[in-house]
């Protein structure tokens, strides 16, 4: 019974992992979609080959995340329950794929905050949880965090419009006449030279173009997506090791099978929700994708190293939105942010409640 609770513990844990690749894979490249810098299909496969990167990166780097996950928010009665890993996965994974299908972009780390309360409260009551650590270490960053970002995209923005008709040019113009060869027959070799402008600058026919802050913005999506597999994968990874504990494997096992579920979440099902990123929250342009991407790898990177759970969902909104009220106030889509809003405020009760429910049933297996 332990061996195949420990089974299905890892299963729910890289189904949890599934459902957030297809939920957040949209937040590192809905902006390069958004802006036409590129189709979706290639955003996606672009977010992915980074976010999987991130994932095996995540247990050097945001390896702390680990203890967040586990003993600093409940008591360790709870977490010595076999049940609790799997009741905490399978209600974040519920309400993470429910949303997903919805086109919703909403948080793992909300849902799985949610999740372990609501199978602590079950299982142990109020007393089992760490309310100060609750509060101090995952609701304040999670809370904080779209603000915080919306904050410091809006007057980058302003800069990004700036920087954005940088070019940098290779022109043809003259020929210059080179040796004759003893056949009698001389050379002609075209000169080029480069030209680099603030104001952009026209190639001929024959030269070639340069966007540095194209370039940028594809760095920016990969350095984002990158980030959101650093930060999530250990999260995930937290609750996949409780499974691996029972069948002696170490915790590289975990975030490797958490990084590859999240990896084909990501490909397989993360259209619905990038366009909804990419589309419906902002009309954006490319000086508003730009900043907005920056903003976010920034941000949720510094989380990681530092240990701290943000949420990419809410990073990624406040800074999509920053930058679009500093492009234009009524470029903003307030019904849609209020939508999303709104999934975020309940994303806390539900994946608790569905945990809850999952706990319960699963009340009878022996401890």
């Amino acid at each position: 019974m332990a061996t195949t609770l420990a089974i299905l513990t890892l299963v729910g844990a890289a189904a949890l992992a599934f459902a957030n690749g297809a939920n957040d894979v949209s937040k590192g490249v809905a902006t390069l979609a958004g802006t036409g810098r590129s189709s979706y299909r290639t955003a996606i496969a672009w977010g992915t080959l980074w976010t999987f990167a991130g994932g095996l990166a995540s247990l050097v780097i945001s390896v702390g995340l680990v203890k967040v996950f586990t003993s600093s928010i409940v008591a360790p009665d709870v977490l010595q329950l076999s049940t609790f890993p799997l009741a905490v996965a399978s209600g974040a994974a519920a309400w993470v794929v429910l949303a997903s299908l919805s086109g919703l972009p909403v948080s793992t780390t909300h849902a799985l905050t949610g999740a372990i309360v609501g199978v602590a409260l079950t299982t142990g009551g109020s007393e089992s949880v760490r309310w100060w650590m609750l509060v101090s270490g995952v609701a304040a960053p999670l809370a904080l965090s779209p603000l915080i970002s919306a904050a410091i995209s809006y007057p980058m923005q302003a800069v990004s419009g700036s920087l954005s008709p940088a070019r940098v040019c290779v022109e043809n113009d003259d020929v210059s006449w080179g040796a004759v060869d003893p056949g009698g027959i001389i050379t002609a070799v075209p000169t080029r030279h480069i030209v680099v402008s603030t104001s952009g600058c026209d190639a001929v026919a024959a030269g070639s173009r340069f966007m540095p802050t194209g370039v940028l913005h594809w760095g920016a999506a990969a350095a984002l997506s990158f980030a959101r597999g650093v930060n999530d994968n250990a999260k995930i990874a937290a609750i996949g090791a409780f499974g691996l504990t029972t069948l002696n494997a170490d915790l590289w096992s975990a975030f490797a099978v958490t990084a590859v579920a999240m990896t084909a979440g990501s490909y397989a099902a993360g259209l619905r929700v990038t366009r909804t990123l990419g589309e419906r929250v902002v009309a954006m342009d490319q000086d508003t994708g730009l900043p907005a991407a920056l903003v976010s790898a920034g941000l949720v990177l510094a989380a990681s190293f530092y240990t701290l759970p943000v949420s990419t969902t809410h990073v990624s909104t406040g800074a999509i939105v920053g930058a679009g009220l500093r492009q234009d106030p009524g470029a903003v889509y307030w019904r849609r942010v209020g939508a999303l809003v709104s999934a975020w405020i309940v994303t806390l009760p539900i994946a608790g409640g569905l945990a809850a429910l999952a706990a319960w049933l699963l009340r009878t297996i022996p401890s």
